[in-house]
């Protein structure tokens, strides 16, 4: 095919097909060759759904978005007009014969008043239109932080963001979000398959830079794994879990470089299919990362912490802060293939519920890519806005409750949560405690800012 690799420049691209299989994975089509690599299920055509054709370079293995025949012409910006100011001394034939006084010095008199007029009106509107151009956040006035008391909190877990796969349907989840001004975790695959990395899809890569620039604390970018594919058989599936301490320590110091090159990752690591190890937790804590999120069906049993009830999902491990997801919005139990179901909206309503009467920490995590239709996009809305009018619940990402327990601004009392607010933003990894050279957004930081 024609075109160049962007990464060798060779010419020597060829077009891929990346496809999902009906159980979740998603990969390139030859991956498929000899069965399902991880539910060992039938692979025939009617069991995949083609994701993005992708170009793959033969030389160096790089990735990259086919080629286009657009010619993308930048178009101009549209000219602005101005009104033609009149001369001194000029005929006011423009207005009505009854304002134009007789005499010519007058009517040089009405020309200079005109102009005068034109021109205050345009500063006027210029220092008027100012501040609103060069306000930044840094120009509200400070605002003296207060305790907060709520009943529960709780917090959106938005997993498996990823390059090149159902990026309107992403979008579409992160405008009812925005819409509903409720924070979000996302959890972010650095490198999906072990082919996709996140840079090679420049568009999402942007995307998800604006929405932290654009919405402050409102989108917490969390590291979620980093190929996202089962490496071990550890409660029937883990990319983490089962593997020893280095090459679990290999694998997130590569996937918050990728992620890195994108935006500011959180101190927050998502284990793919929610299950991780011990060795996962010292390799985190080495790694100066601060929370883990798995899945709450996970930690009761690994951590033996079945039936304590009291709200209490989340708990302390070797410095570590486990905040454990506890609803899914997919109903697996009921998936025969096809279409994902979800729970009904009153299961997943109720579920927010008790946690809330138990003055718990609720996380309710979703999958950007099922929720493919509006019926389901309103689905959201409604959980998302039964949330809301409950009352004292403190809406929250993961970092922002894990850095709150740590620095004390977070507290748990008899009847709920006190909460010191505004809350801050989410630190940002150190690249230095990852064996890695520092981000530019790290080289700018003063020494105090970051941790």
């Amino acid at each position: 095919m024609n075109g160049v690799c962007s990464a060798c420049s060779a010419d020597s691209l060829a077009e891929e097909q990346v496809v999902e299989h009906g159980c979740g994975l998603m990969d390139a089509r030859s991956a498929f060759a000899e069965g399902c690599p991880k539910c060992n299920g039938s692979t025939a055509e009617e069991t995949f759904e083609a994701v993005e054709t992708i170009t793959r370079c033969r030389e160096c293995g790089h990735w990259q978005a086919p080629p286009t025949n657009a010619t993308g012409a930048i178009s101009r910006p549209a000219s602005v007009s101005f009104p033609e100011l009149p001369e001194l001394g000029q005929s006011l034939t423009w207005l009505p014969s009854r304002l134009v006084p007789k005499s010519e010095r007058r009517q040089q008199l009405l020309s200079s008043a005109i102009v005068v007029m034109v021109l205050v009106s345009g500063i006027t509107g210029a220092l008027v239109a100012s501040p609103l151009l060069e306000a930044t956040p840094t120009d509200a006035a400070a605002t003296d932080p207060t305790w907060e008391e709520y009943d529960s909190i709780a917090i959106f877990r938005n997993d498996d963001i990823q390059p090149w796969y159902e990026t309107e349907t992403m979008r579409s989840v992160n405008q009812v979000f925005i819409e509903e001004d409720v924070p979000v975790t996302l959890g972010v695959i650095p490198n999906a398959a072990g082919e996709l990395p996140l840079t090679s899809d420049e568009a999402t890569c942007e995307y998800l830079g604006s929405l932290q620039n654009d919405h402050p604390g409102q989108f917490e970018m969390a590291l979620h794994g980093y190929t996202h594919q089962p490496e071990t058989d550890f409660y029937d599936g883990s990319e983490f879990g089962g593997l020893s301490d280095a090459e679990q320590a290999d694998r997130l110091a590569e996937g918050h470089r990728l992620l890195s090159q994108c935006v500011e990752p959180s101190n927050t690591f998502v284990p793919p299919m929610n299950t991780y190890d011990d060795g996962t937790v010292r390799a985190v804590a080495e790694s100066d990362y601060t929370t883990i999120s798995g899945g709450q069906w996970f930690t009761d049993e690994y951590y033996d912490r079945d039936g304590m009830g009291n709200g209490t999902t989340e708990f302390e491990t070797d410095g570590v802060h486990h905040v454990p997801e506890t609803q899914p919005f997919e109903d697996w139990d009921a998936y025969e293939g096809g279409e994902v179901p979800f729970h009904d909206t009153e299961t997943l309503t109720d579920a927010f519920d008790e946690s809330h009467a138990e003055n718990g920490v609720y996380v309710q995590m979703i999958h950007y890519q099922y929720f493919t239709s509006e019926e389901r996009l309103d689905q959201l809305r409604e959980v998302i806005r039964h949330m809301k009018s409950t009352d004292d619940v403190g809406f929250m990402t993961v970092g922002q409750f894990s850095a709150g327990l740590e620095n004390g601004t977070i507290e748990r009392t008899e009847d709920g949560w006190r909460v010191l607010e505004p809350i801050e933003h989410t630190s940002t990894q150190k690249s230095a405690s990852l064996g890695l050279e520092p981000t530019d957004a790290e080289r700018e930081a003063e020494p105090e800012n970051g941790r």
